[in-house]
């Protein structure tokens, strides 16, 4: 992780006030402010690449630099140090650490939900296929002894939810630590019995027949949340640079909402890597029209990770967020939506 900041770190600088201006009718210019967003090439920030290819990022006088970072651990110091101003993902015990030691840094709006009974499945608990077909491991309770992957505090609260419905522990199974690439072949050469996975990885695990979904996220982490985080250079220093991105994030929520068409397909494409074929078969995260982030899964993993001593503090939902920005994005939509696409 030091490495990953130290590399970021040195190849970027903080973000700098932007020499651009933007022509607005009239003949006057509003100056172009550069935000910086930690990304990962997956389709729950399909809401940024959406806005910033469709202009809206453009339309709210904001210039968005993509800083590519390999977790939300990397992105966290760099949020706090403002070398980034917006970054995402699921949430973690170092962001709860952060806050309870007093860092403004915040969730500010959603980037996908682990929603239940949804039409598809896009976080699970997947089976090595060889084992479930031979009626080996059919149901969670037959995991007793195996190898699933969950080195992270994040991936083995997941675990341990997952395990809780056949009556298991993580104490039971044998948790092993690797990355999703590093699952899939895992799965092929018989190195891994089980774990989470995510999309669009288990479309590929499907597609190639080396695991099947044993049980989908929305049973053992209903409403689990990947959130959208601010830190200080927008909820300190510039509080209307971030209700304006926040305008812009929205109206990229609604196109994303409108599902894989060709247009948001090939933007997906573009940023993602992922094929157009893979992409329209896999499934996308749910992310609330209206930006709002449920409260209570968090408390669920904030108090697991108490209990497990991964945090030496509790925060409030006030503490870890402040949708004010939401809140205000979507007034200025419902007043204005028939000007908006």
């Amino acid at each position: 992780m030091l490495i990953a900041f130290l590399f970021i770190t040195g190849c970027t600088s903080a973000p700098a006030q932007p020499p651009q201006t933007l022509p607005l009718s009239g003949g006057t210019t509003q100056t172009m402010a550069t935000i910086r967003i930690g990304y990962l090439p997956t389709t729950s920030f399909g809401p940024i690449f959406i806005a910033k290819e469709e202009g809206y990022f453009a339309r709210q006088g904001i210039d968005v630099e993509l800083v590519k970072v390999p977790d939300v651990a990397t992105a966290l110091p760099l949020l706090i140090s403002g070398d980034l101003d917006v970054s995402g993902g699921q949430m973690t015990a170092g962001m709860l650490n952060v806050v309870s030691k007093g860092q403004h840094v915040r969730v500010v709006a959603d980037k996908g939900q682990v929603v239940p009974n949804a039409s598809c499945t896009v976080y699970a608990l997947m089976v090595r296929r060889d084992l479930y077909d031979n009626g080996i491991v059919t149901k969670v309770s037959d995991l007793r002894g195996r190898k699933v992957m969950g080195n992270s505090g994040e991936q083995s609260y997941g675990v341990g939810r997952a395990l809780a419905l056949g009556n298991l522990t993580t104490d039971d199974v044998t948790l092993m630590a690797m990355d999703y690439p590093t699952a899939m072949a895992a799965f092929r050469n018989g190195g891994l019995d089980a774990g989470l996975v995510t999309e669009p990885y288990i479309t590929q695990a499907l597609n190639n027949r080396s695991a099947v979904v044993l049980v989908p996220g929305g049973e053992f982490v209903p409403g689990w949340a990947i959130p959208i985080y601010y830190g200080p250079s927008l909820l300190d220093k510039n509080p209307d640079l971030g209700r304006r991105f926040m305008v812009a994030y929205l109206q990229g929520v609604r196109q994303y909402n409108q599902g894989k068409t060709p247009r948001n397909l090939a933007i997906m494409q573009q940023y993602t890597g992922i094929s157009t074929a893979v992409l329209n078969q896999s499934c996308w995260y749910p992310i609330a029209a209206d930006g709002e982030v449920p409260w209570e899964p968090v408390a669920s993993f904030e108090d697991w990770l108490y209990q497990k001593k991964m945090i030496t503090e509790k925060v409030n939902e006030s503490q870890a967020f402040d949708l004010s920005f939401v809140r205000s994005a979507n007034t200025v939509l419902g007043n204005f939506s028939a000007a908006v696409p």
